[in-house]
């Protein structure tokens, strides 16, 4: 009896791990931005906190408020916060960074570098560039939205789960910086109304922003080209000027790429970027049909040129950006050695020739 009584007591002192004080006082980041003020040249840091009212045994009602902190460096900025103790972000829920365009201009790994040595950082979060003044859209978008921050980080978890473009975590991106190989694309949004969109990507090289930017095509086509789409692109529009009126839907069912080397005895390596693409496509109208024997034979070579075309202009941005995006120049260290001791890769990269070549098929859905 009076093991069972001394049981029931120390039951009684371990029953939960939260009391209510610590619920309380509990902030969840949600999302860091990060803005330059050209005209003082401070940064302007905000926090999307959301915290825990009305704390109880495992409840409680949420509400989220903007903590808005500057100061000459990203350092100085965060060090204003009351919850400094806390680490640099407020721990490591931190789901998104959005920075803007002007602080993805003036070398922003520099000041984001400390953040891979703080304390309980989140530095596994992806990171995103805003177009225009975000530490003023932020503030009326949240006023007006109050699920603001979690469909903004749905909508840019959803680039990378439905084959629109990578997303790049902040660890990578600082320390891309370091590896002369590792170039970057940053998914760039911008505000319509209450809400963010996406607007192509801006190109880094190794850290630093080339001041060029893909449109959402030539981000659709990166990833054509690179092999990563797995059946979850999709294409609705006219294919053919000779078939007026037509329009077709387009679906990648399965994609992948291989990047071929010629050496040339005098000049420069040519360089083939081969994609087959496995396609499912109909006619859209009243009804849907299906292409008969002609049809698809003769769509496929127009899409195979089509597409063509604009991985070419694609490429030709990249050589612009000096933005390696494919890893053309990892292929050439690792299997050719020879030719790659033989360039001086950033000069070297921009003269490239580099040919896209697409393989179109297009699949029977009822028999393939």
């Amino acid at each position: 009896m009076k093991k069972a009584s001394m049981v029931i007591f120390i039951l009684l002192l371990l029953t939960g791990c939260w009391d209510q004080m610590q619920l309380r006082d509990l902030k969840l980041v949600d999302m860091a931005s990060i803005d330059l003020d050209e005209e003082s040249g401070n940064i302007v840091l905000q926090y999307i906190v959301t915290s825990l009212n009305g704390a109880g045994q495992g409840g409680g009602k949420s509400s989220s408020e903007i903590t808005e902190l500057k100061g000459p460096s990203l350092v100085e900025a965060v060090y204003e916060s009351e919850n400094v103790g806390r680490g640099p972000f407020l721990g490591v829920n931190t789901r998104i960074y959005a920075i803007s365009k002007s602080f993805a201009s003036h070398d922003p790994i520099s000041k984001l570098n400390f953040i891979l040595t703080a304390p309980y950082s989140a530095i596994n979060s992806p990171v995103v560039v805003v177009d225009g003044n975000i530490s003023k859209n932020l503030k009326m978008t949240v006023k007006n939205k109050k699920e603001f921050t979690n469909q903004l980080y749905e909508f840019v978890s959803s680039l990378e789960k439905n084959g629109i473009m990578s997303n790049v975590s902040l660890m990578k991106f600082i320390q891309s910086k370091k590896d002369p190989l590792e170039d970057l694309a940053l998914p760039l949004l911008k505000q319509s109304n209450s809400d963010l969109e996406l607007n192509g990507a801006l190109l880094f090289r190794q850290g630093t922003n080339t001041g060029e930017k893909l449109d959402k095509e030539q981000v659709r086509l990166v990833m054509l080209l690179l092999g990563r789409d797995q059946g979850k692109q999709r294409l609705t529009g006219h294919m053919s000027e000779n078939e007026e009126g037509r329009i077709y839907s387009v679906y990648v069912k399965k994609s992948d790429s291989k990047i071929t080397v010629h050496p040339e005895k005098n000049g420069m390596p040519k360089v083939n970027v081969k994609v087959r693409l496995k396609l499912i496509v109909f006619e859209a109208g009243e009804q849907v049909q299906w292409l008969n024997a002609e049809q698809t034979k003769r769509l496929e070579k127009q899409l195979s040129k089509h597409l063509e075309d604009q991985a070419a202009e694609t490429i030709e941005t990249l050589q612009k950006a000096n933005c390696d995006l494919l890893g053309i120049g990892k292929q050439l260290k690792a299997y050719h050695p020879n030719i790659w001791k033989s360039l001086k890769w950033r000069k070297d990269y921009p003269r490239l020739s580099i040919k896209p070549n697409f393989d179109v098929k297009i699949l029977n859905p009822d028999t393939e």
